[in-house]
């Protein structure tokens, strides 16, 4: 039984008898609105995970970074506020990158990112460009790369410069994407000799598209690797790529 049907039994079974009748009559026309198809029940898991709501329980370490109201998590690369303008609890690239105020070691970062949509004459780089950098260092590559069936190390999802998704799990412009990022940070001895590299899987839109790949060193334009945490960037390449519901988990 799923979680949510068995909560909400136990619930009734406990329940005085009283409100027994009452609940129990509730969830006969829920279920005979589901049969009649006037209803759809979703869990938490199908739910869209919207602006200012997590896709994944929150265990209580979670960092939010942006939930659609500000932009005080984050600051242009002279360390002057966020200027991104604010679209229907979105942001919208513009007047340069944004990086975390904050610095961050291993982590789970959860991104929502909508692209807008092109004529076929605007091709390849052109195309909806952004990233998310992990640490400053390394770039997942974000770009309309819906209905392409030979994904490249220069379009979406992925690690730029150095590989492709495993698959496209694009969706078309104008709708919400998802990045699902588990990240390890690369590994200094007490000498500051690096004794690992750094790793990443991916999921995109659900689906898993990098698994525990080696990031031996930064993409282009990342920072130089090094032992301190640094923190996560989001590029502005002239585009007006939209980002929302954005939240970090350190776990180190």
């Amino acid at each position: 039984m799923p979680r949510d049907r068995w909560r909400r039994a136990r619930a009734v079974a406990r329940a005085p008898r009283r409100g027994r009748v009452a609940t129990g009559l509730a969830v006969c026309l829920l279920v005979a609105a589901v049969a009649a198809g006037g209803l759809w029940l979703r869990t938490s898991a199908e739910r869209p995970s919207g602006t200012g709501t997590a896709a994944l329980p929150d265990d209580g370490t979670r960092v939010r970074l942006f939930d659609g109201t500000n932009l005080d998590a984050w600051q242009h690369a002279d360390g002057s506020p966020a200027t991104w303008s604010l679209i229907d609890g979105a942001a919208e690239a513009r007047n340069g990158d944004l990086r975390t105020r904050q610095a961050f070691g291993d982590l789970t970062l959860h991104v929502e990112f909508w692209l807008p949509r092109y004529p076929p004459d605007v091709t390849g780089q052109a195309r909806a460009n952004s990233g998310v950098y992990l640490q400053d260092r390394y770039e997942i590559q974000i770009l309309d790369s819906y209905g392409d069936t030979t994904p490249a190390a220069d379009e979406a999802a992925a690690v730029y410069g150095r590989k492709a998704p495993d698959t496209n799990a694009a969706t078309p412009p104008e709708t919400w994407q998802t990045y699902d990022i588990v990240f390890r940070a690369a590994r200094y001895d007490a000498n500051g000799a690096k004794s690992g590299n750094a790793r990443v899987t991916v999921r995109w839109n659900g689906r898993t598209v990098h698994d525990d790949v080696i990031l031996d060193a930064p993409t282009g334009g990342g920072a130089a690797e090094g032992a301190a945490p640094g923190p996560i960037r989001l590029q502005d390449h002239g585009n007006p790529v939209r980002y929302r519901n954005i939240w970090i988990e350190p776990t180190a």
